[in-house]
């Protein structure tokens, strides 16, 4: 996947917002209803350009795209359910 990919993927996701996490505003899509490959892919592209972030102490690899940044929970793929996205700081 490269960025043109990338783009598509989160414009077709559909995002869910956060409600349990009003303290850190956020959304997510799941993998249950994305094309599988496609999630996969995803989520191999935002560890492969991200960088790593410390959340309360703990590391993600976060990619900062357009207006959002995105993460996942780290989990190994094939346990990976959600990607995670927010406003990227300093929008």
């Amino acid at each position: 996947m490269n960025e043109t990919g990338f783009r598509e993927f989160t414009q077709r996701s559909s995002w869910i917002f956060a409600k349990t996490m009003p303290q850190n505003p956020h959304w997510y899509t799941l993998r249950k209803y994305c094309v599988d490959f496609e999630f996969i892919e995803a989520v191999q592209f935002i560890r492969l350009n991200g960088k790593v972030v410390y959340f309360r102490k703990i590391p993600y690899i976060q990619y900062e795209f357009e207006e959002f940044k995105y993460w996942t929970m780290g989990n190994p793929i094939h346990k990976t359910i959600l990607i995670n996205r927010a406003i990227a700081d300093g929008i």
